[in-house]
């Protein structure tokens, strides 16, 4: 009876071993995209022909919390819309909130002053606050200010942020500009200056110090820009073939080394990728366990010779095929690598412990492609209960709409936007990528 027993144990933990081998092995074979996206729409408005309206485009929408802030922009009355700031509130937690508000623009001192209206600006979330960094006018002329204003969520007020050193340099004033949070500091590329030039110049400002540093510039001026793990990511392209993307790792202090890198990649029926476009959304999300991808998506066709146009006013059909989209709608992930698959040594327990990182790890070590620096468009997904979903089941072709990653990094907020008929959109969506 020990013998029956024994061997029957022994045959038990085979078979136990040779299924999580084989689990294993399926886990680590299993590829990492494409992702798949779910869209639900969270709200939607009709243009009241006023400054308040929330069919608008050339506005920011920043996440601080749960919470995404919408300001600026330009009404589809063709107004610029008011300085009042749009809070919506985007996952609740345990303590409630108003799910929708509009804040009068105050100043954080008595008379002290407030932002001008604007559109096509530069924002981001900041800490507890909403970034916002020049524009341009009612006139459609640039806002001749240096000063960086902060939105500060917990007061409902504005103040603005100044160089202790007004003589030092300093960035000029654009329209179009990206802006974002690297490291508790506000980072800054291109835009159009006052002349209309595009703008390929870097510029990290320390809030803790009121100072602007500048990096190298960029090789090329474009409108698409992320910033994920600490590096600045830029796509840039105009053919149909081919695009690029530059990266620069933008390291912690001011005597690290900073090059640019550029990685193409082909745009064509045998490779598929993202098409060249302009008023797209670019932005880091994690799946977690340490992957990380950016997403590239919607926007307006890119022409040739055109690297860095404006919001069109109505879709161009010149020089178009009549079977090619003016807007896209379609969702690009690019998956950035996990980590450097060389053997390293490390005091960090989180930089050893990532799943995405031993995975990709033990695919190299296979002879597997981890998947890093390449691209797949997302699957879109129904949502699980479509009876339970009022209005449209995805936004359709859009460009130049407002965006920002939510709080769990995974699921992306867009509002409004240019929609293919040339018309202004009043709806807000939220794409969940996993």
């Amino acid at each position: 009876m020990a013998e029956i027993a024994a061997a029957a144990w022994a045959v038990g933990e085979v078979v136990s071993t040779t299924a999580q081998v084989g689990i294993g092995a399926y886990m680590v074979s299993k590829p990492t995209m494409p992702l798949k996206a779910t869209f639900s729409q969270i709200a939607t408005s009709s243009d009241d022909n006023t400054r308040l309206s929330l069919s608008r485009s050339g506005h920011s929408v920043s996440v601080v919390g749960n919470k995404a802030y919408i300001f600026g922009g330009e009404t589809a009355a063709g107004k610029l819309a008011s300085t009042d700031i749009h809070s919506i509130t985007v996952s609740h937690e345990e303590k409630p909130y108003s799910d929708y508000a509009v804040i009068p623009a105050i100043p954080d001192q008595t008379d002290g002053p407030v932002p001008v209206a604007r559109t096509k600006h530069a924002a981001c979330g900041f800490n507890i606050c909403v970034a916002v960094f020049c524009g341009l006018d009612e006139a459609g002329e640039l806002i001749d200010e240096t000063c960086i204003w902060l939105f500060v969520t917990g007061k409902s007020s504005w103040e603005s942020l100044r160089p202790s050193d007004a003589s030092a340099p300093s960035p000029e004033p654009r329209s179009e500009g990206n802006l974002f949070d690297h490291q508790n500091k506000l980072l800054l590329y291109g835009g159009k200056n006052k002349a209309g030039e595009a703008l390929k110049d870097v510029w990290l400002f320390d809030y803790a110090k009121s100072t602007w540093r500048q990096f190298p510039d960029a090789p090329v001026s474009s409108s698409n820009a992320a910033v994920c793990n600490g590096v600045l990511h830029i796509i840039s392209g105009t053919d149909t073939m081919s695009s690029d993307l530059h990266l620069l790792e933008l390291g912690t202090e001011p005597g690290d080394e900073h090059k640019w890198q550029t990685i193409p990649f082909p745009t064509n029926p045998m490779t598929p990728g993202p098409r060249p476009r302009v008023g797209a959304g670019l932005l880091p999300i994690t799946t977690g366990y340490g992957r990380h991808y950016l997403a590239f998506f919607f926007g307006a066709r890119q022409q040739a010779g055109h690297p860095t146009p404006s919001e069109p006013s109505k879709p161009s059909t010149q020089d178009s095929p009549a079977n090619e989209q003016t807007y896209w709608s379609d969702i690009w992930t690019y998956q950035l690598p996990s980590a450097s698959h060389e053997a390293k040594a490390t005091f960090s327990l989180s930089e050893v412990i990532k799943p995405a990182k031993i995975k990709d790890s033990i695919r190299h070590a296979l002879g597997y492609d981890s998947g890093g620096h390449s691209w797949g468009e997302a699957e879109v997904m129904p949502l699980a209960d479509l009876e339970a979903s009022a209005g449209k089941v995805h936004p359709g072709p859009r460009g130049f709409f407002g965006c920002d990653v939510m709080k769990d990094g995974r699921s992306i907020i867009m509002w409004g936007g240019v929609d293919a008929k040339g018309e202004r959109e009043g709806d807000g969506w939220i794409i969940r990528l996993e």
